[in-house]
């Protein structure tokens, strides 16, 4: 618990609702609290203004529902420091409001009140992202550009190769039938779901998604005097190893993942079904950096404002020289994880600074630090979006006419993965679905015809075809008949029909083949067999044609699959390539600390010596003037005995 202190503050507040903007004096905030942590940040301010009338500016614009942005700095005024730290900046959106009115006199006939205006505010991102459920389909595009589209007023800097990667399919399953998960739950899931980074820059209102951690930035020294105590907080080690087990029948594979500190037998284990080599190494690389260890933390509390920057993502050195050598962490570099503060105003009266610029204020402040080279991660606690969702849709073939029973599969070039490809008519989109057998045993081969009507479960990149939901048009026989009927063929011009139904009761089984004018019929009934072969004069035969949509089609398909293929090759190879190169740099980095700080024990070791020999040579002389005084003072005696 952190320990109360009195301090000025200058504490700057700005109100911009419905195209006006409102300064309030630093003097009229009474109370302000903030939670800040790496990826945003929660606070409250309450203040009085001076007397109003009933219709005020301020008071008008408050009472709308409009959106209302807070922008509040926090600056000490400490005349002992020569470079104060930055102001700590806070810019969000209000989430909620509340006004107290003391009336107090009247002047010219109307009414004059204090009112005290108490706002609850966070960054933008929880605000307006937290709200947010959209319902989408994309297709050829990247997660980078689909943020884009749904960034709002948010500034958003991405520094990460898997967001520029073009996907096949993205979809949003983010509906209101999905309880309390937001576009906000969804981007902090995908973040941690691929080990990257979500990170929110108070000073200048704007969140990084990258890879990982920035390392850059020169850390200010921390010294004891402001400080009123440091806990060491220990993360509890995770206990279990990995596996990734792909469970395709034709290669399955159980991938084993180690870690240290893991119990024997005790495993988190994922499940995949894919013949895709390269996504499934991809899983594996991903589940091995979720094994990586956290680091020890600081929870460190001021009983002065401190002279160093301690907003989220400054960087922080506890100087050796100022610490015990013992103590931990000192020597290192520290990043802010977060911050407490609470700060209340010592004259809590609407009465008390009006119009002053600054106020005394009984603050606590704390601050959580992590070690500058933990590459683990800190989220806000999130839930995951539910997957799939269900859409219907039509089987997209090309060529011929409507009606046309065709069927297109294409094969991706790299993967020898099989496709039907089916059109959302929801979102106009058409994604790939793998050609399987479906309902049927791999006997059957009855694949899914031009504009059939499908249900389709879409995951995040992919889609499955789970159902079909029409009948095709002349299929279904009538109900007087209680009949089956299997209908095979191009169209009703050209096909074969296998039916079984009843007439008087009597089970009747039939082929009928039709190609234009030319038919076959075999029929089988209650006593007889009937067969015809016939030709009708009206059916010539048409000009041969050949329609080519089909191949063409296909052979876009594969070329679609295999320059996605490998851009995303591409990708990946470059995101290994800079993983590999920050990796380096980041072991260099810490080589370089680890040796720095090894000489540095060792100079102060050598010092220590230096000054020993120093202080024993100083005693020695100290013993040898002591003798040599003892000396002289016996030599004089002598001598004043001889006179």
């Amino acid at each position: 618990m952190s320990t109360p202190f009195q301090v000025e503050l200058q504490l700057g507040l700005t109100l911009t609702v419905g195209g006006q903007t409102f300064t309030i004096p630093g003097g009229q905030v009474k109370h302000l609290s903030v939670h800040m942590a790496s990826h945003g940040f929660t606070g409250s301010v309450t203040f009085w203004t001076s007397l109003e009338k009933k219709d005020a500016p301020l008071f008008k614009a408050f009472s709308k529902p409009d959106l209302l942005q807070v922008r509040a700095t926090v600056t000490a005024l400490d005349p002992s420091l020569d470079t104060p730290p930055a102001p700590i900046v806070l810019q969000g959106l209000a989430r909620s409001r509340r006004i107290l009115a003391d009336v107090h006199g009247t002047a010219q006939k109307e009414q004059r009140v204090f009112r005290r205006y108490t706002i609850e505010f966070a960054d933008a991102a929880q605000v307006l992202w937290r709200q947010h459920r959209p319902v989408e389909l994309h297709t050829s595009m990247s997660m980078g550009e689909i943020i884009d589209l749904h960034k709002a007023s948010l500034q958003i800097n991405q520094d990460w190769a898997l967001l520029r990667q073009k996907r096949d399919m993205l979809c949003l399953g983010i509906g209101a039938d999905t309880p309390e998960v937001s576009f906000y739950d969804f981007v902090l899931w995908y973040v941690d779901s691929n080990n990257g980074v979500f990170s929110y820059d108070n000073q200048k209102n704007e969140y990084l998604l990258a890879d990982s951690k920035p390392s850059s930035g020169q850390a200010a020294a921390l010294g004891r005097l402001r400080v009123h105590s440091v806990q060491v907080q220990m993360p509890a080690p995770i206990r279990h190893g990995s596996r990734v087990l792909n469970a395709v029948a034709e290669g399955p594979t159980t991938e084993q993942l180690d870690q240290p500190q893991a119990a024997t037998g005790i495993s988190h284990d994922v499940l995949l079904r894919t013949p895709v080599t390269d996504v499934a190494e991809l899983r594996q690389k991903q589940e091995k950096a979720r094994l990586q260890l956290r680091e020890r933390q600081l929870q460190v509390s001021f009983k002065q404002f401190p002279a160093v920057d301690v907003f989220p993502g400054a960087l922080i050195r506890l100087e050796a020289s100022a610490w015990p050598k013992s103590f931990t962490g000192a020597g290192d570099d520290q990043r802010v994880l977060g911050l407490e503060l609470e700060a209340s105003a010592t004259s809590e009266g609407q009465y008390d600074g009006q119009q002053a610029p600054s106020a005394q204020y009984e603050v606590r402040l704390s601050v959580r630090l992590e070690s500058a080279s933990d590459p683990v991660v800190t989220l806000p606690p999130y839930r995951g979006p539910r997957y799939p969702i269900h859409v219907e849709g039509l089987v997209h073939a090309p060529g011929g006419e409507p009606e046309d029973r065709r069927y297109l599969i294409t094969e991706d070039e790299k993967t020898s993965v099989n496709s039907f490809h089916v059109t959302v008519p929801l979102w106009n989109k058409t994604v790939s679905v793998p050609a399987e057998p479906i309902h049927f045993p791999g006997q059957f081969f009855f694949p899914p015809y031009k504009n059939t009507r499908v249900l389709v479960a879409l995951h995040l990149e992919r889609a499955e075809l789970i159902r079909f939901i029409d009948w095709k048009q002349g299929v279904r026989s009538p109900q007087d008949g209680q009949g089956d009927q299997i209908l095979m063929g191009l169209n009703k011009l050209s096909q074969t029909g296998i039916t079984h139904d009843f007439q008087d009761e009597k089970p009747v089984w039939r082929i009928h083949r039709t190609s234009q004018g030319d038919t076959q019929v075999v029929r089988m009934g209650e006593g007889h067999l009937f067969i015809q072969v016939k030709e009708s004069p009206s059916g010539a035969a048409p000009t041969p044609t050949y329609d080519v949509s089909p191949q063409v089609e296909a052979a876009k398909g594969d070329l679609t699959a295999a320059v996605g293929g490998a851009i995303g090759q591409t990708s990946a190879a470059h995101q290994g390539a800079m993983g590999a190169v920050r990796a380096k740099i980041k072991a260099s980095q810490a080589e370089a600390k680890t040796a720095l700080k090894g000489a540095r024990t060792e100079l102060g070791s050598k010092v220590s010596a230096a000054k020993a020999n120093i202080q024993a040579s100083t005693s020695k002389m100290n013993q040898g003037v002591e003798q040599l005084s003892g000396a002289a003072a016996e030599a004089k005696a002598s001598l004043e005995k001889l006179r």
